[in-house]
């Protein structure tokens, strides 16, 4: 008994000192696990009404995120109340939030401004309030259910004005035409994702650059800051002549564009090309013709008032992405667009996804400066914010 009770005494200190050895020796062995997410954090909201009909889509969605090497978040959600939504993106940026991805009708913000050359409100949805997260927006100077962007209804408050995350929305519910099949257009957009993000839908690196009259003046300055295309990477048309609906309309039909960059005067359903005293005399591009015609390009960055406000039935915006290969659009809901563009087209050269171009875009002290105009409330993003034009 002795002689047992003598080897256990000379055995535990040998343990313990094996134990001790192991917790200093294996962290330095590699141990099999998941590939560590450096990227960040993506939220996925699903609108509840169409979860159920997506799921082999959603999942393979965020399978093709995780790759890419972001951590997600799939979200069925329910509610229409666009406070919540907010909320619940603030409390997930801790976290590590990037941004998030809104498929279906998801809730949205109004804001307005008052035109003084019109002599009327614009009334428009703005999505930087979910985008700005230590900003204050408090619909108090006129209450009416609207942010009143002239009237300081949005201010710095915490931090400043500016997106700290990007959002982006899928949903073809303001397409009207009759009989349009919305859950097989929602497939064929992931399909279409699907395709690209694993190399069976391929584009050279060729861009169009497209100048209608009121900007042709400025074409050097507009191609100059274009730098993710140089050269014979880009395709700029800008001579007044030339740049008509027909025209245009060929290019984006005929071309394996990668990227479109667009530069006219637009209502939410029409582009009309001309100059600024007779608008349409040389064409009017409506959303039927987008609809009616196969279309090439992947991404469009639309310099057209109005194309982006998806609460607006039959806004080309829409068109666009629910067309043949679009799988971007980036453009205002109220009127103007992207301009000084140089930030977000350095980043995209440099690799960076869409919606963190379109975040740094934000952030150009040009931005900053011109913002006292209000100029870039309606900027939005329709369809996939986490591609980027060396996908393929």
């Amino acid at each position: 008994m002795r002689k047992q009770l003598k080897a256990i005494l000379i055995i535990i200190p040998l343990l313990i000192a094996v134990a001790v050895s192991l917790t200093i020796i294996l962290p330095y062995f590699k141990q099999p696990s998941q590939p560590p997410t450096s990227k960040g954090l993506v939220y996925i909201y699903v609108d509840s009404s169409i979860y159920n009909g997506l799921t082999s889509e959603i999942q393979q969605y965020e399978t093709d995120v995780n790759n890419q090497g972001y951590s997600t978040k799939v979200i069925n959600w329910t509610s229409s109340n666009v406070a919540m939504l907010k909320l619940n993106l603030t409390n997930a940026y801790p976290l590590g939030l990037e941004g998030a991805v809104l498929i279906g009708d998801l809730p949205y913000v109004m804001a307005r401004h008052l035109d003084i050359a019109w002599g009327k409100h614009w009334n428009y949805p703005c999505d930087l309030y979910l985008m700005d997260l230590d900003g204050q927006w408090s619909d108090t100077v006129i209450p009416n259910g609207i942010f009143d962007i002239d009237q300081n209804e949005h201010t710095n408050g915490t931090g400043d004005w500016t997106p700290e995350i990007w959002i982006a929305r899928i949903s073809p519910s303001s397409i009207g035409v009759t009989g349009f099949n919305y859950t097989a257009a929602y497939k064929n957009y992931f399909e279409r994702n699907f395709n690209l993000r694993h190399g069976i839908t391929n584009r050279s690196h060729k861009a169009l650059l497209y100048i209608d009259d009121d900007w042709s003046s400025y074409k050097d300055e507009w191609l100059s800051n274009f730098t993710a295309y140089t050269g014979s990477e880009v395709d700029c048309y800008w001579n007044d002549p030339t740049t008509t609906a027909a025209n245009y309309m060929n290019n984006i039909s005929t071309v394996n564009y990668e990227f479109v960059h667009l530069l006219v005067h637009s209502w939410p359903t029409q582009h009309l090309f001309g100059p600024p005293s007779a608008l349409g005399s040389e064409g009017v591009l409506t959303y039927k013709n987008v609809y009616g015609n196969s279309t090439l390009p992947l991404f469009y960055n639309l310099f057209a008032c109005f194309s982006c406000n998806y609460t607006q039935v039959n806004n080309t915006g829409t068109y666009y992405l629910f067309s043949d290969n679009t799988l971007t659009v980036i453009g205002s809901s109220r009127d103007g667009g992207m301009d000084l563009y140089q930030p977000f087209y350095d980043n995209l050269n440099q690799g960076a996804i869409i919606g963190d171009a379109f975040v740094t875009w934000f952030h150009n002290p040009e931005i900053v400066k011109w913002n006292k105009e209000l100029l870039y409330y309606g900027m939005t993003i329709l369809g996939d914010p986490l591609l980027t034009i060396y996908m393929t």
